[in-house]
């Protein structure tokens, strides 16, 4: 009996020896256990988590946007509630007045940056100070391609004094020299003030 027994038990041992040693590898562990889904609560006007990220980019995207449109076309000032005017406008307008107003007393350069001025606040031209220089035909310097990159201290102080409402051309649209005009229309407009050798008319 003794010597059948002891096979038998070790047999058993091993068995039980066995299966233990499976059942600790087969059962998951707590790190391996699958994660309760976490359920947020929907408060107000709360939103998703992919919602507020794309919210968030749409927002940033927006606001470089705005960042680069104010570099190139800050308005500086606003003339008369009509006419904003970034930094650029008023170099390119200083530009513009120093060729055709440099010899010109200063009062006459003033009236010139007025006159594009007042055809940026007019129905009947374009809306910026860019497109208001560069109209065809508009202004002879641009024309015969004599704009220049100078302009000068004289220049951009008339540019600013128009800017802040002064306008000796008394809301002219035109002014040209009368020793060199040969264009009979603009002989045709009536004249609101002589400045130097430029006559401004409306």
């Amino acid at each position: 009996m003794l010597t059948r027994e002891a096979p038998t038990r070790f047999f058993f041992f091993l068995n039980s020896f066995g299966l233990m040693l499976l059942c600790l590898f087969v059962t998951p562990t707590s790190a391996m256990a699958p994660q309760p889904v976490q359920i947020l609560p929907v408060l107000g006007n709360a939103q998703a988590p992919s919602e507020q990220v794309s919210k968030k980019e749409s927002a940033t995207a927006a606001k470089r946007e705005s960042v680069q449109v104010s570099r190139d076309s800050r308005p500086k000032v606003v003339r008369n509630g009509k006419v904003k005017v970034s930094e650029r406008d008023m170099e390119l307008l200083a530009r513009l007045v120093y060729a055709e107003g440099r010899g010109e007393p200063y009062e006459g350069q003033v009236a010139i940056a007025a006159v594009v001025l007042n055809r940026v606040a007019s129905d009947e031209f374009p809306n910026t100070v860019r497109e208001v220089i560069y109209a065809p035909n508009a202004f002879s310097p641009v024309h015969d391609g004599n704009l220049t990159h100078k302009s000068n201290e004289s220049t951009r102080k008339a540019v600013q004094d128009a800017v802040n409402g002064k306008d000796p051309s008394n809301g002219s649209l035109y002014f040209f020299n009368p020793d060199t005009a040969t264009s009979k229309w603009i002989w045709s407009r009536p004249v609101t003030v002589e400045i130097g050798n430029h006559r401004f008319a409306r």
